[in-house]
């Protein structure tokens, strides 16, 4: 599997399945027929607001953390690397998930913690074994064609194409969320060092994202359990708007313990 970036698996998720309210064994032909529509209805006028919304995210120019330590933006001296972070998702979690939506939120969170691992020069080893096994279980074709040397937002869009074309739609929603939550809490952590990989301009698209993610999962949660239950875990999202790096540093000092419930919410 190519090298998969942060945001990048991570806005790759959610596939729009058929969910909702299915009518009864009991009800009448006419009455499903009637139900069935209506919930066709329901699902091609969300999956039109979500490729809008999709859009309008790709739109905005943004670097995950993933992709600011890649591009060496955040760097540690020698002695900074003595304390190595406790706060990272063990590989072994990888053997314990159950659904698939838990796998993809895992995929991208234990690529984007693997990162932080590289960056303090632990043995990775397990990471990829885990990321190697999430991938195969997941089985997506959306995340082997990843093209790390485009623009962020480039392959953003793509993803979310790929995914649409596969049906998993609702799956890119779960990974962009899992994304999200993993960049800010591992950035709560140490907001002095892993906040020099953003600039005013990119914590202003990042309040944005968030904006747009949980109108996403707002629209999909009325009639998806599975995405309800994500939605809850992703509320504390709605205390993040800054649009400057200080304002962000503020708001994930306030947010910091939410932001680690909820990252265990999404793998658990």
């Amino acid at each position: 599997m190519k090298k998969l970036s942060l945001l990048a698996i991570a806005f790759a998720a959610i596939a729009l399945a058929s969910c909702g309210n299915k009518a009864s064994s009991n009800a009448s032909d006419e009455d499903t027929i009637v139900k069935t529509f209506e919930q066709e209805q329901l699902e091609e006028a969300v999956k039109m607001n979500l490729d809008s919304i999709a859009n309008a995210i790709s739109e905005k120019k943004f670097t995950p953390l993933s992709q600011a330590l890649n591009n060496g933006k955040i760097t540690l001296t020698d002695e900074e690397k003595k304390e190595a972070p406790t706060y990272l998702i063990e590989p072994s979690i990888a053997d314990a998930l159950q659904t698939i939506s838990q796998k993809y939120a895992a995929l991208i969170m234990l690529y984007t913690d693997k990162g932080v691992a590289e960056l303090y020069g632990m043995n990775t080893g397990d990471y990829d074994k885990a990321i190697k096994k999430l991938a195969a279980d997941i089985n997506d074709p959306a995340l082997e064609n990843v093209d790390d040397s485009k623009p962020f937002n480039e392959t953003e869009k793509q993803i979310y194409a790929d995914m649409e074309k596969n049906g998993r739609i609702n799956f890119f929603w779960i990974a962009s969320c899992a994304a999200t939550v993993e960049n800010l809490y591992i950035a709560s952590m140490n907001a002095d060092k892993f906040l020099q990989g953003y600039d005013d301009e990119a914590v202003a698209s990042l309040s944005y994202r968030i904006v747009l993610l949980l109108d996403a999962f707002d629209r999909l949660s009325v009639y998806d359990a599975e995405i309800q239950g994500v939605a809850d875990a992703i509320q504390p999202l709605k205390k993040i708007n800054a649009i400057t790096v200080s304002e962000l540093k503020k708001e994930l000092e306030e947010v910091k313990e939410e932001l680690a419930i909820s990252r265990k919410a999404l793998i658990e």
